[in-house]
């Protein structure tokens, strides 16, 4: 009976030390050098699931995800910015993205009030852009002052792969964190 709890013990401690060590989770996810290289994000730099939640919240005092097994992909710390990717392989479940559509989905609505001039307020602050780099097409979006994460997703041409990436930063730091993606989009290039 003794030496089963000890047996037991063992297994559930060894079971919490691996979940600490995970790098990489989300259904059909991919590590990103399996696609893709980009010296910006090196190994040095990555940060467990764990790792990554504690510092989601400390950039974020209220993220979405409510605990380290809600989150998706691999983690990296740059610069004391926290980046998230997410790659995955294009296939018939998980088809191509069309930037264009996306773009104009997430794009904030101007509100009109009849007798006043549009409110632009949401829109002023959001930034959007589609463009190709290397290898690759690129959506950025992201709110400059209003959120927390700056996203972007690239596809590259050869129709096999796509990325999607999220900057968490303190919301002052948004330039900082569009300079990063903007390095992070020259050095990556797919396989």
């Amino acid at each position: 009976m003794k030496n089963n709890i000890v047996l037991i013990l063992v297994c559930f401690l060894g079971l919490q030390n691996a979940n600490s060590q995970t790098y990489l989770q989300g259904d059909n996810v991919i590590t990103l050098n399996g696609a893709a290289t980009c010296d910006q994000l090196p190994q040095t730099k990555r940060l467990t699931i764990d790792q990554a939640f504690t510092k989601l919240k400390e950039i974020n005092p209220d993220p979405i995800e409510k605990s380290s097994k809600e989150m998706v992909g691999e983690f990296w710390l740059i610069d004391n910015m926290l980046v998230n990717i997410v790659t995955r392989k294009i296939t018939s479940e998980n088809k191509k993205v069309d930037l264009y559509d996306r773009q104009k989905a997430y794009a904030p609505e101007i509100l009109y009030r009849k007798g006043t001039q549009p409110d632009r307020t949401r829109a002023n602050d959001y930034f959007s852009e589609i463009k190709s780099v290397n290898n690759f097409d690129v959506l950025v979006d992201y709110y400059k002052t209003r959120s927390f994460d700056k996203n972007f997703l690239i596809q590259d041409k050869k129709g096999k792969f796509k990325v999607m990436g999220t900057i968490y930063v303190k919301k002052q730091d948004a330039t900082k964190a569009h300079a990063l993606i903007n390095t992070i989009l020259n050095k990556l290039s797919f396989k």
